[in-house]
């Protein structure tokens, strides 16, 4: 069985490494609105072209819900260390 300090570590490591991701998709996120709206300019009157922005679209709302989980995550885990330094 695993110790309180060891379950304080790994959820420590937990934490930090929300806290990347959280980063490093929101910075993705970011990129890739930026080029949506060069791509939405270059195909403007294309059928195809939109659809592809729109898609694109969707991706880029599905990471940034990918990057406020993370961060709800790494909330999770500082209510966690405070319960187990209790």
């Amino acid at each position: 069985m695993a110790s309180i300090q060891e379950l304080i570590g790994e959820v420590q490591n937990i934490k930090r490494m929300s806290e990347e991701l959280s980063s490093m998709v929101a910075a993705a996120n970011q990129n890739l609105a930026g080029q949506g709206t060069i791509i939405s300019n270059l195909v403007r009157g294309s059928q195809t072209g939109q659809e592809a922005v729109m898609a694109l679209a969707a991706v880029n709302h599905t990471l940034g819900e990918a990057a406020a989980s993370m961060r709800t995550l790494g909330r999770t885990c500082d209510t966690c260390l405070q319960n187990l330094s209790k």
